[in-house]
């Protein structure tokens, strides 16, 4: 009996725990505020990706190092987004990402970086542009919208 208990426990432990990643991760949603470009790294200067129209929910996996480029996905694809142009729940009202940022002391999204190989050969390998990788490697990787 006791032997069933600990692994009852144990078990709830681990749904609990599975949970509250899930939870904890609930600003992981976005949605975008106008048309925008979705683009193939976090740069204006690099290959578009698709359109994506106001009002689309995306999945942001994270944003760059201050906030200003989100690598989000939606409809099924992946790519970067300027991140003046998500909105995300807080406080039952959308707020700019941006905003948001400045509003809360530590938020709910997490620094991702940028590596154009691997990036690429995850989510591009079959476009037009992934044979010029390497002239995309030289691309200065600025604070550009």
């Amino acid at each position: 009996m006791k032997v069933k208990f600990r692994v009852e426990r144990g078990l709830f432990a681990t749904v609990l725990t599975a949970a509250s990643f899930v939870f904890a991760h609930s600003a992981a949603a976005g949605y975008v505020s106008t048309n925008v470009v979705l683009r193939s790294a976090p740069s204006a200067r690099v290959p578009a990706v698709g359109m994506v129209l106001a009002g689309s929910r995306v999945h942001l996996y994270g944003c760059a190092k201050g906030y200003t480029w989100c690598d989000v996905k939606v409809a099924g694809r992946r790519g970067w987004m300027y991140s003046r142009y998500i909105s995300v729940a807080y406080h039952n009202a959308l707020v700019l990402l941006p905003t948001y940022v400045h509003m809360v002391e530590r938020p709910d999204i997490a620094v991702v970086s940028f590596n154009i190989d691997s990036y690429w050969s995850s989510n591009y390998s079959d476009f037009y542009f992934y044979d010029e990788i390497g002239t995309w490697r030289k691309v200065g990787w600025g604070r550009d919208e």
